[in-house]
């Protein structure tokens, strides 16, 4: 029997109210979380109060920035910094992509791997490790090389290597920051058709020479937006600068905006700061999506014709190819663990030697499962991570239904304002909370001094690779089985959680672990928005590092970090991939 026509018309406008109630639901929510903070961040870089009380409008902070003595040298050093990291990344990233995929290198499938495991260790503990190899006086490195100089007559009272310098800073982050990049070019380098290089070779171009133009021709929209995308990042950096740079007085836009905000409680000049560094990322977006991705099809060598991906004899070249990997590997993840490990084992750090086997013990280990403030802290962070994955791809899983499946009007806009935190710097976001929710208008809401502050602000940090990945998966979902179940009568939320909830679930899932282990590791958000009694394991690792000087503490802690990071990373793929196998 037909469903008479007026129930039909009662239950097409009871989904349409439905839509609508969603869709303004989910606006509102976006617009609190990602647009009211920056918004008040603005407003309040133009006064000179705190917080709690702005004070009057003025523009002297923006006079301050442009006569403070620190303003020119940190914005050389954090473009300095970030464009050398970023080309130096892409530099090794492009070659192992290019020996692992166009060549035919020994060991290929273990150096793909093994390229993986830098996501596992957080650039806070990449520097501790290199402050012990290379810190002036104690670096274990730096000891051997004196002794060696001392043969010579060459007496050195510190070094000869310094890794509390913008160099240190630079050499720290290149070496570890290139994983992502490799992540990023490897798809292209593995789909590029061969056919051009073959007949450059024909033609008579030597190797060298077809790799310089014909390879890395090809390559260059690759090459572009991973470099784009690399030096976006390393503007951003914040742990690095802080633990090698801030000692050594040597400060990037990152750390000179939590400097003065925390330090010197100059918050409104720190908002001045932050809102030109915006202006500044916001610039490089702009670049990259009107500059890079327009003109990509350009560059497009694979026709489905013809195509047949084959490698490169590298001849006598095969093993010391492989043998620069491992040497590679062994500076990136060998070092920095072993002397994490070393540390870890002492009662308080020492340079190796014969004397001190009687020291190791397992006595920080049995301090870090004891200790009430680092188990505290774990709780905190897994609550923390948990609870913002949760959020952050159910928020997402909204914008793109609301985006992609209803197509409203406003999707758009929406989409554009989830999508603006990829352009904020971690250091803008955290000043831009304390200030939103410390100001008289929302006094009624007191989160500040809570989880769910971090909370706010970790949303509001990976809400835009949320969206990316439920947009992607969301898009390649045909409207079948949901219409189908339309048909049986089955409404719009109980279509939504029933049918296409469950068809997404290996895509949610691979974003929220993304989410939850970025959280693990996060030591910006905690820094600047954590009170005492709601540290974050970073925040407690950071404490032990810097302020109680606990190296030995520090660095068990750090081990077990690095440890459950790996584990999470391997758990992880096994799972989500599970998930893909049994829904394909």
């Amino acid at each position: 029997m037909a469903p008479r026509p007026w129930r039909a018309r009662a239950r097409a406008l009871g989904a349409l109210a439905l839509e609508n109630r969603l869709t303004l639901g989910i606006a509102a929510l976006l617009i609190w979380v990602v647009g009211a903070p920056i918004v008040f961040l603005l407003s309040f870089s133009v006064r000179r109060g705190s917080p709690i009380n702005p004070g009057e409008l003025t523009l002297s902070n923006y006079t301050t920035i442009l006569t403070n003595s620190l303003t020119v040298p940190a914005v050389m050093n954090t473009l300095l910094y970030a464009g050398v990291v970023s080309i130096v990344g892409l530099s090794i990233a492009a070659l192992f992509a290019w020996l692992i995929e166009r060549t035919d290198m020994p060991g290929r499938g273990f150096a793909w791997a093994v390229m993986l495991l830098p996501l596992a260790m957080p650039g806070m503990l990449a520097s501790m490790a290199w402050i012990l190899l290379l810190s002036p006086k104690i670096g274990l490195l730096n000891l051997p090389v004196r002794g060696l100089l001392d043969m010579f007559g060459i007496h050195l009272a510190t070094g000869p290597f310094d890794i509390f310098t913008l160099g240190g800073m630079i050499f720290i982050e290149s070496i570890r920051g290139s994983t992502a990049l490799f992540l990023m070019m490897v798809g292209a380098f593995r789909l590029m058709d061969p056919a051009l290089e073959e007949a450059a070779q024909v033609a008579g171009a030597g190797r060298l020479r077809t790799l310089r133009r014909i390879t890395l021709g090809l390559m260059l929209p690759a090459l572009l937006a991973a470099g784009m995308y690399a030096f976006l990042g390393n503007l951003d950096d914040f742990e690095t600068p802080l633990l090698v740079g801030l000692p050594a007085g040597v400060f990037v836009l990152p750390t000179l905006i939590y400097f003065t905000a925390y330090q010197g409680l100059e918050f409104g000049l720190a908002a001045g700061y932050a809102s030109f560094f915006m202006l500044v990322t916001v610039v490089m977006v702009v670049i990259y999506y009107r500059v890079i991705l327009r003109n990509a099809e350009r560059y497009a060598s694979i026709t489905g014709k013809g195509f047949r991906p084959r490698r490169m004899s590298l001849g006598v070249w095969r093993y010391p190819a492989f043998a620069l990997f491992a040497f590679y590997t062994f500076v990136t993840i060998g070092l920095p663990v072993l002397v994490l490990v070393w540390a870890s084992l002492l009662p308080y750090y020492q340079v190796p030697s014969p004397e001190l086997m009687g020291l190791i013990g397992l006595q920080n280990y049995a301090t870090v499962f004891t200790e009430p403030t680092i188990l505290k802290s774990l709780i905190n962070t897994v609550v923390l991570a948990t609870v913002t994955a949760s959020a952050t791809m159910g928020l997402a899983f909204g914008v793109s239904w609301v985006v992609v499946r209803l197509r409203v009007r406003a999707g758009a806009i929406l989409d554009a304002i989830a999508f603006i935190p990829h352009a904020i710097p971690t250091a803008a976001v955290g000043l831009a909370l304390v200030v939103f929710y410390l100001s008289p208008a929302i006094r009624w809401l007191p989160i500040y001094g809570t989880m769910w502050i971090m909370v706010l602000a970790l949303m509001t940090r990976y809400l835009a690779f949320g969206t990316r990945t439920s947009n992607s998966a969301m898009t390649q979902l045909g409207k079948e089985l949901e219409e189908q179940a339309a048909t049986s009568g089955a409404g719009r939320g109980r279509t939504l959680w029933k049918v296409t909830f469950p068809l997404l679930m290996p895509a949610f899932v691979a974003g929220w672990i993304w989410v939850f282990a970025h959280v693990f590791r996060n030591l910006t958000i905690p820094l600047m928005l954590a009170t005492p009694g709601n540290e974050t394991i970073a925040s407690t690792l950071y404490a032990y590092w810097e302020r109680k000087a606990d190296f030995s503490l520090a660095s068990a802690l750090g081990v077990l970090l690095l440890a459950g990071m790996a584990a999470t990373i391997v758990v992880a793929r096994r799972f989500v991939v599970r998930g893909y196998t049994r829904d394909a």
